[in-house]
């Protein structure tokens, strides 16, 4: 068996096609690929196995790989998170609206279920932090973060129902309009 040369898997490496092959973005591969050069120069000296740097090296890029896509995926469920949290935010709505819109929720807030209902009021009523609002509450941050997203989703729900929301891009309400019958 022929021992790899470090200087050849480097130029290998450089063509950066294994990685190309698993990434949607060029650029994203050549970031994965850069890493991997980094691990490879900071660990190379610690190899055992000489006849196994090959495979070492592509442990190495499919590792990070892995990682990339790890990233990727926390990103947008962060992202996701993010627009959810903004869903209920006023954008540039005047006076009669914000009353008008604050006259809709107050019911609809009221007629939630108390785990839902306690976590709106705690959060954005009481302005608590939600890991405060669990604490106080005695759940985990995690079930309070849950409750939170909940009750927003059910209050949209319900608001959609006798209120017309219009939201800009950032998901903030732009306008608010009653259109028929409206429980609160």
């Amino acid at each position: 068996m022929t021992q790899a040369d470090p200087a050849e898997l480097w130029r290998q490496m450089r063509e950066v096609t294994f990685v190309a092959r698993r990434i949607d973005q060029p650029c994203d591969a050549e970031d994965i690929v850069q890493e991997v050069f980094l691990k490879m120069s900071q660990a190379i000296d610690g190899v055992r196995q000489q006849e196994r740097l090959e495979a070492w090296v592509y442990q190495i890029t499919r590792n990070a790989v892995i990682d990339h896509h790890r990233r990727s995926a926390t990103m947008a469920r962060t992202h996701a998170q993010a627009a959810n949290d903004r869903s209920l935010q006023l954008g540039a709505i005047g006076a009669e609206e914000s009353a008008l819109l604050a006259q809709c929720l107050k019911p609809l807030v009221a007629g939630l279920a108390e785990p839902y209902r306690e976590a709106i009021v705690r959060t954005e009523y009481e302005g608590l932090t939600q890991a405060e609002a669990a604490r106080r509450a005695g759940v985990s941050v995690p079930g309070m973060k849950s409750r939170v997203q909940r009750a927003r989703r059910q209050l949209g729900d319900l608001l959609g129902a006798c209120c017309r929301v219009e939201l800009d891009t950032r998901k903030a309400v732009r306008s608010v309009e009653k259109q028929g019958p409206c429980p609160c």
